[in-house]
């Protein structure tokens, strides 16, 4: 939800929000200000310290700066270093930050894609298939590489003239020279087809409306009609006006379309979905969950304990109330199978804890998920959108501390030579096998994930990790 603000809370009114809870109509005297000029970053560095206090969903481990908030703030040199600093204070048992995930947006990046669907980009994600093999991981519908006919599962060879992409050579500056190819404005790429054949391609940065279906089919598995999607952002069901958007139409024609099929089960492909609108994960809660489940609770909210109240002076409406399922269409599944990676994150994760206490829910993947059950909202200050953690989602079990992850119920490696709904490709085979004769297979890991295993070593799971990381989206609350 985006707030615009005429201004930030400068020095001069911390002080007075502290001692009269955010009373607007308090005056407040001015404090004495340094001697030198005063930017726009050391008011913006101010006001994160501000707001995220007040929206934080660990305040009580935030220190009290508001006798002199700039005394403490000007130690920083920007506002994102405050932000990090603040997130360093709440930390587990075993004294890691619980705060991976707040951030400052500088260009409005997450409000153009979660809420309106646009993205900017080359359309091109990457992963590594071993130590020595950089592949074409996910290409979104409409983007630049989609419309050169670039697909998931082409080898990359060469980027920008630049063949040794090897994962030993992309250690070597952690990943910078992979990123600023990806996030530039031209990339030239060869490429090698999964038939073998060699293109050499050059792209342009630009503008697109992201697709978040990647990929759908009906499957027959023995005496079974299973359904699958690749389900890639949760761009939001709703615009900022409350109408629907082309993604729930989507997912209702999908779901119509799966309904008409007979399915009784489902694969839902997340592997790298990072997230994204929390009102899309709760609408899709609603078609996945069974008939049975009528309107029982689908997930509760724990904030700190002056949010609501902030909020509402503020004029604000956001609802940290439960939520309860209000099933909108017939579809009714037996079980459904979620394929993940630690790129698996927040709304995935979400929706995956809505429905584990109603139905037969499992999942197979690479590695436990990534491990968000927070979110936040956006507040605007000077142009610049905070993103502070400000709530924790809790199923009807009251499930919700998987800050380590959702462990996999099957391990199955990622098969990077194959495209989206291709039944050969080695999670949607396990999943299609278990569905033939309900048990998983009894093999540890496919043998063609095992053997690529066994030659990358955990260095390419640990990159992997970062790359799936790259542009993750998150848990977003938006004004309802």
């Amino acid at each position: 939800m985006e707030i615009n603000l005429v201004k930030p809370f400068v020095a001069s009114l911390l002080l007075g929000m502290a001692l009269a809870g955010c009373n607007r109509d308090t005056v407040m005297p001015a404090l004495e200000r340094p001697a030198r000029a005063e930017s726009q970053e050391d008011l913006l560095k101010d006001s994160v310290y501000t707001y995220t206090y007040q929206f934080y969903l660990w305040q009580d481990a935030l220190p009290d700066w508001f006798a002199d908030v700039r005394a403490n703030t000007i130690r920083y040199n920007s506002a994102d270093a405050v932000l990090e600093a603040l997130k360093g204070y709440a930390r587990d048992d075993h004294g890691n930050p619980y705060d991976r995930f707040s951030f400052l947006d500088r260009w409005g990046t997450i409000n153009a894609e979660v809420q309106q669907g646009l993205a900017g980009s080359f359309g091109i994600d990457v992963r590594y298939h071993d130590e020595n093999s950089l592949y074409v991981k996910k290409v979104d519908i409409g983007s630049p590489a989609y419309a050169m006919g670039i697909r998931r599962g082409w080898q990359i060879l060469q980027i920008n003239g630049n063949s040794d992409l090897s994962l030993a050579s992309m250690e070597r500056d952690n990943l910078a020279f992979l990123f600023n190819a990806l996030d530039g404005t031209h990339i030239s790429l060869s490429l090698r087809k999964p038939d073998g054949g060699e293109v050499s391609v050059n792209l342009n940065r630009g503008n697109y409306q992201l697709q978040p279906i990647l990929a759908h089919q009906v499957y027959d598995a023995g005496s079974k009609k299973v359904g699958y999607f690749a389900f890639d952002i949760f761009i939001s069901t709703l615009n900022a006006r409350g109408n629907p958007t082309y993604v729930k139409g989507q997912l209702d024609q999908l779901m119509a379309e799966f309904e008409e099929s007979g399915i009784r089960e489902l694969i839902v492909d997340l592997r790298y979905n990072g997230g994204g609108a929390v009102i899309t994960a709760e609408y899709l809660s609603n078609l996945l969950a069974p008939a049975a489940v009528g309107h029982q609770l689908m997930y509760s909210n724990q904030t700190n304990d002056g949010l609501d109240a902030f909020l509402r002076a503020e004029g604000v409406s956001l609802d940290f109330s439960p939520v309860h399922f209000n099933k909108p269409n017939a579809l009714n599944l037996e079980r459904i199978y979620f394929l993940v990676t630690e790129g698996t994150a927040s709304a995935s994760e979400l929706l995956i804890n809505n429905l584990k206490p109603y139905m037969d829910v499992k999942l197979i993947g690479e590695h436990a998920t990534y491990g968000k059950p927070v979110g936040y909202f956006n507040w605007n200050i000077l142009g610049v959108d905070l993103y502070a953690v400000s709530y924790q989602t809790f199923n009807a079990m009251g499930e919700g501390d998987y800050f380590s992850g959702m462990p996999v119920d099957k391990l199955i490696y990622d098969d990077l030579t194959r495209d989206f709904g291709d039944p050969a490709e080695d999670m949607i085979a396990e999943a299609l096998y278990y569905a033939t004769n309900n048990h998983f297979s009894s093999n540890v890991a496919s043998t063609q994930s095992s053997e690529r295993t066994a030659h990358a070593g955990p260095a390419s799971g640990r990159i992997n990790s970062l790359l799936d990381r790259h542009g993750q989206k998150g848990m977003y609350q938006f004004a309802r």
